[in-house]
C-alpha cells in the first residue's frame, strides 16, 4: 500500500490509521485463536512507540505546519500463514538532507536539533 499526497494532506495521520486497522485485525485474530500473549506488547504499540523518535530526527517547522514530516518510510509488515502480525521493520527512512544545512526562510531545522 503506498500512501501519498500534497503537503499537509494527511499521509502520517492516514498511516497510523492503517496500521491502527492492521494490528486490531491481527489482535482479534491471534484472540480467536488462542494465539495472543497478554504479556507482549501488541504491533501496533510497538510501531507507534517509534513514532516520536522518527519524528524528532525528521519533522521540522515549516511555513505551512509547525510540526511536518520532513522524511518518507518504507514499512514492511509481516503476516503469518494464520492473518496474524507476526513482526514488521522500517526498511527505507527517506530524509530530506538540504534541510540540515539550509533552510528557507520562516521555517527551522529538524526538532532533534532544538
Amino acid at each position: 500500500m503506498l500512501i501519498s499526497g500534497e503537503s499537509g494532506a494527511g499521509k502520517t495521520e492516514s498511516t497510523k490509521f492503517i496500521m491502527r486497522y492492521l494490528s486490531y485485525l491481527s489482535n482479534d485474530k491471534a484472540r480467536t485463536q488462542g494465539m495472543q500473549d497478554s504479556k507482549k506488547k501488541s504491533f501496533e504499540d510497538q510501531i507507534l512507540s517509534s513514532s516520536p523518535i522518527l519524528e524528532g530526527f525528521g519533522n521540522a517547522k515549516t511555513v505551512y505546519n509547525n510540526n511536518s514530516s520532513r522524511f518518507g518510510k518504507f514499512v514492511k509488515v509481516s503476516f503469518s500463514t494464520n492473518g496474524v502480525i507476526e513482526g514488521g521493520r522500517i526498511i527505507d527512512y527517506l530524509l530530506e538532507k538540504s534541510r540540515v544545512t539550509k533552510q528557507n526562510p520562516m521555517e527551522r531545522n529538524f526538532h532533534i536539533f532544538y
